[in-house]
């Protein structure tokens, strides 16, 4: 494959210089050839906003090279006129590619989106941030799309965004984001099919790994199916490994395994907000540690959080209708926390069904100084609450934090529902607001199979069921 080095293009290797121009007359002349490799020099930095990679295109960067984003949102393309954007935020990036083929970027040098140039203040709680921002690195409609081994940092809003593409490998790359600032996403896969991930290092500060279907391209690109994510150690402010979210699209056949989740604000969240079907996953052999986090931010430190509340009328357009959720499998999860297994469905009919929970272990640990004792179903829809709550925390545009005790499962409108050799155990002595090994409210189908764990305090029993404290054998099937 041939060679096209950015500098006999005229790139400056000077980072006042923005050299998007040069580095886009070095892609087109690669495509216009048939193909080729686009070199960034080992050793050496450049500065650009906005490129265009295009199909048979493999953008190389070489050892020590950087290619740093632009600190000027006016250097970046506006894709609003687009029908796919005019109704987005997101309509700005940084390196985009649209309905291509064949597209590599490699190497071991590193893409910096420079997030500081955006930065207004950085407070304790997090950092705060101007906008627009542009996205980093997007794929939209793409076919057989490679990222490996680069070095992926500060990047303002999401570093790496496949939409809408089909057949994308993402490995061994390196994304260190501003672990307090907001929308600075690590990998969000949004629309897309046959995904594989592996093998990746991301901190993030909002979402580690998203996979997702926005409501603006949903209709042309569809369902998120056939992904898999494997030997990734992941760190979050927000959620470590989410599905959902913005559901616009149904999501089948979806493997996480063999990863760590550390020091994350939420580990593993299931967040089936719209009208979809989100079905056969499977999620396994999997190391999570949680932690509380300052109230700026959403989430109560939870390892596993499944949710099917629809959002808040407005915040989405209108309410929407209840999702399907079913054929859920958590096996081989080790979990050290702060916050307690949370199952919640919502008042509708359909509720989480036909999850299977084997061989999750739970050590309850509090180490932080933040407050404990919250249920979060945020954003929820106006008059929802949570079972068993104690009144309402806080009230906010997206719905009410509750007042509730820390159950280590705790599950809420669920059905088909199966604990099979999961272990509760907790440091001693624990805050009072720790209660039971397991709570379930309005469960059918619930089965216990060789469940171990005591409650918190001596005084509790390890089950509270409907409002009911009692004992639990060692298998049983309850209905309530």
């Amino acid at each position: 494959m041939v060679n096209f080095l950015i500098t006999d293009f005229g790139a400056v290797a000077d980072i006042s210089v923005n050299s998007a121009a040069s580095i886009q007359k070095a892609i087109d002349a690669a495509h216009e050839a048939g193909g080729g490799t686009v070199v960034v020099p080992a050793g050496q930095s450049f500065m650009c906003g906005s490129i265009v990679l295009k199909s048979f295109v493999r953008l190389l960067l070489e050892p020590g090279a950087i290619l740093k984003a632009s600190g000027n949102i006016n250097d970046y393309v506006n894709y609003e006129h687009l029908d796919l954007f005019a109704k987005s935020d997101f309509c700005r990036f940084w390196i985009f590619a649209r309905e291509s083929r064949l597209i590599s970027i490699e190497g071991s040098g590193t893409l910096d989106g420079n997030s500081p140039a955006y930065v207004v203040e950085r407070l304790e709680s997090h950092t705060v941030a101007k906008s627009p921002r542009a996205q980093s690195v997007v794929f939209l409609g793409c076919q057989d799309i490679t990222v490996r081994d680069i070095r992926i940092i500060n990047t303002p809003s999401w570093a790496l965004r496949p939409a809408g593409c089909d057949r994308v490998l993402i490995e061994g790359v390196t994304i260190l984001n501003d672990l307090n600032l907001v929308n600075s996403d690590g990998i969000d896969i949004d629309c897309s099919r046959s995904v594989r991930i592996a093998n990746c290092h991301v901190e993030a500060g909002d979402d580690a790994i998203s996979i997702k279907g926005r409501r603006e391209i949903a209709a042309q690109y569809g369902a998120c199916e056939d992904v898999t994510i494997t030997g990734c150690v992941l760190e979050s402010h927000c959620c470590a490994f989410r599905l959902g979210c913005e559901s616009h699209v149904d999501f089948r056949r979806i493997v996480f395994s063999a990863s760590t989740i550390r020091r994350s604000h939420r580990g593993i969240a299931i967040d089936c907000r719209d009208e979809a079907v989100i079905e056969d996953i499977l999620i396994t052999d999997i190391i999570v540690e949680t932690i509380h986090s300052h109230r700026i931010w959403w989430h109560e430190g939870e390892p596993i959080w499944i949710c099917q509340v629809p959002y808040v009328a407005g915040h989405y357009g209108e309410k929407s209708k209840v999702a399907r959720l079913r054929n859920i499998v958590f096996r081989n999860i080790s979990i050290t926390s702060e916050q307690g297994i949370y199952i919640q469905g919502a008042d509708d009919e359909e509720h989480p069904s036909d999850i299977l929970m084997e061989n999750v272990r739970i050590h309850l640990h509090k180490r932080t100084p933040h407050a404990v004792g919250f249920a979060d179903p945020r954003p929820n829809r106006p008059g929802f609450v949570v079972a068993g709550h104690k009144g309402i925390e806080e009230e906010t545009p997206w719905g009410s934090l509750f007042k509730h005790d820390v159950s280590a499962f705790f599950l809420d409108r669920v059905e088909n529902i199966t604990l099979r050799n999961c272990r509760v155990t907790w440091t001693d002595p624990m805050p009072a607001a720790y209660s039971h090994a397991l709570e379930a409210w309005a469960v059918r189908g619930l089965v216990l199979e060789n469940f171990q764990g005591k409650a918190a305090r001596k005084d509790l029993e390890p089950l509270l069921l409907d409002g009911i404290s009692r004992p639990i054998n060692a298998t049983e099937v309850l209905n309530s």
